[in-house]
């Protein structure tokens, strides 16, 4: 596998792994708008940058008070796009592998 394809592939799964994590702190604590929004405290380094960068795509809100929610919707849609970008790295995989096997056939690799 191109090492470029695993290691954006890694990444995208740890991201997703810990954005999970933070979704999951503020719907278990019924963070799901300005009303319920509450107190967030990153846990690690980690946590603080995936809070900055769920605040920059919008999955998380910061009201005037500091405090968080979860923008339910802004995080429905970014699954949605996920599911998207999963398949068009496999097609580009598969798609590396074909090339792969064509120039081998032909005696050129």
């Amino acid at each position: 596998m191109n090492p470029a394809i695993q290691a954006a592939i890694i990444a995208a799964s740890q991201h997703e792994a810990i954005e999970e994590k933070i979704e999951n702190r503020l719907k278990a604590a019924n963070a799901l708008g300005p009303a319920t929004a509450i107190a967030f405290t990153p846990v690690d380094e980690s946590d603080q940058k995936l809070l900055e960068a769920a605040l920059a795509t919008g999955n998380v809100v910061r009201t005037a008070n500091g405090q968080f929610y979860l923008n339910e919707r802004a995080a429905a849609e970014r699954k949605e796009g996920q599911g998207f970008m999963a398949l068009l790295i496999g097609l580009i995989f598969l798609s590396l592998v074909a090339s792969g096997v064509a120039l081998a056939m032909a005696g050129i690799l």
